[in-house]
């Protein structure tokens, strides 16, 4: 792979952070972890989840807020319906 890089300083480069940075933007990407290890060819998933530790945490924080947040809407008495209610109520 350094054989065919361009850039002078190629043969420094250390070739370990291609592999982090693409693991991290398959998970911003929204890619699980047997996704990742598919492409990225690690042999079990525990890389993929160490690489894109913080990533994936967030992601699934993210989504884990989104889900909640989508039950509290269609709750009788919340969100929209409360609304639609209180509206209809006059």
């Amino acid at each position: 792979m350094k054989e065919g890089m361009r850039h002078p300083e190629a043969k420094t480069f250390v070739t370990q952070g291609l592999g982090k940075n693409a693991t991290i933007e398959f998970h911003r990407s929204g890619c699980d972890d047997d996704m990742v290890t598919a492409v990225t060819g690690h042999s079990g998933v525990e890389m993929a989840k160490n690489y894109g530790g913080m990533v994936r945490q967030r992601e699934l924080a993210t989504t884990a807020q989104q889900r909640r947040n989508r039950a509290e809407q269609t709750k009788f008495g919340t969100g929209k319906f409360q609304r639609l209610f209180e509206i209809s109520a006059w």
